[in-house]
């Protein structure tokens, strides 16, 4: 008997399901595609992306002293939310 009853409800749901998943035969189904990915070295900026795809033979870039900046030891930390 409990079969009979599981294959009834197994049954039913099958019939609801394919009837839920009716409607026009010439339904257009848009598929939107995921844009192409950029490329990760222009999320750095224009002068890293230009330095990294360099050549590597090429002439080396002339380092100037305000590239680095040192560390301010009497600076108020930032918050780091």
């Amino acid at each position: 008997m409990k079969k009979l009853v599981i294959l009834t409800l197994a049954a039913g749901l099958t019939l609801g399901l394919t009837a839920c998943g009716g409607g026009s035969g010439g339904s257009s189904t848009s598929i939107s595609t995921p844009p192409p990915p950029t490329d990760s070295n222009t999320k750095f900026g224009d002068k890293f992306a230009a330095d990294f795809k360099a050549d590597p033979n090429s002439a080396p870039a002339s380092v100037s002293a305000s590239d680095v900046v040192p560390p301010d030891p009497t600076a108020t930390p930032a918050a780091v939310h």
